[in-house]
């Protein structure tokens, strides 16, 4: 009996880990590729690169160095990518802070903001004082041919301008803000992750291993009672 608990013990595990392991992405952004599968952010077939931490995917296709106004931007950000829809501009946050250093925490800071500092580990040229600093922009995994616009539109209505629109620079690490007719880049981010479902095959694999560890601790307890 011991036997028996201790091995379905094991088997449960492993099916545990196996249906958990796509949200323990071991690097900030997690690849996916065109059909959905999990790749290295950095791999040339990542069409899709996944957020844990705000639980977000990025489209790696940007605007790069094309610019349009908030309206085309919009437009832009909720074509069917990849055949699915939802996407949308970057997200805003519920607070909005000019500071050089703005919040990166989810729900409140803008989606933006955490790529450039939480996750791409950039550093604007001026610290939270004003004062100089080497500044970094690194693309990460955007590097390709279209990399991270210098700044990007964010959603979201403007608190008291109708006609206005946030932003935020990706070369100075701020959030900004201007009439929605200006001319800026552009990303798009959907919510939630794109990762494919396990197929049937899949789950077939793991039940018939899971009645191989049934069977052979069978055949043991019926050992030891023999030997008994």
């Amino acid at each position: 009996m011991k036997h028996y608990k201790k091995l379905s013990a094991i088997a449960a595990a492993l099916v545990l880990a196996a249906t958990a392991l796509p949200a323990m992405a071991g690097t900030p952004l997690a690849g996916r590729d065109q059909s959905f599968h999990a790749v290295s952010a950095n791999d040339a077939n990542a069409v899709y690169l996944y957020d844990a931490d705000y639980d977000i995917t990025w489209l790696r296709t940007t605007t790069g160095a094309n610019v349009m106004t908030f309206t085309q931007a919009n437009s832009w950000a909720s074509l069917n990518w990849g055949g699915l829809t939802g996407w949308h501009l970057p997200s805003a946050g519920s607070v909005y802070d000019s500071d050089y250093y703005p919040s990166t925490v989810k729900g409140i800071g803008s989606d933006a903001a955490h790529l450039y500092y939480d996750i791409l580990g950039s550093q604007p040229a001026f610290d939270h004082d004003g004062n100089p600093q080497t500044g970094t922009h690194l693309q990460g995994p955007f590097g390709g041919a279209d990399g991270v616009p210098a700044m990007v539109w964010l959603s979201g209505a403007h608190a008291t301008h109708g006609d206005y629109a946030y932003a935020f620079s990706f070369f100075a690490g701020i959030n900004a803000e201007g009439p929605q007719t200006g001319l800026i880049g552009a990303m798009a981010v959907r919510n939630g992750d794109v990762l494919a479902v396990p197929e049937p095959e899949t789950y077939a694999m793991l039940l018939g291993g899971l009645a191989l560890v049934g069977c052979v601790a069978r055949k043991r307890k019926a050992h030891a009672s023999t030997a008994a």
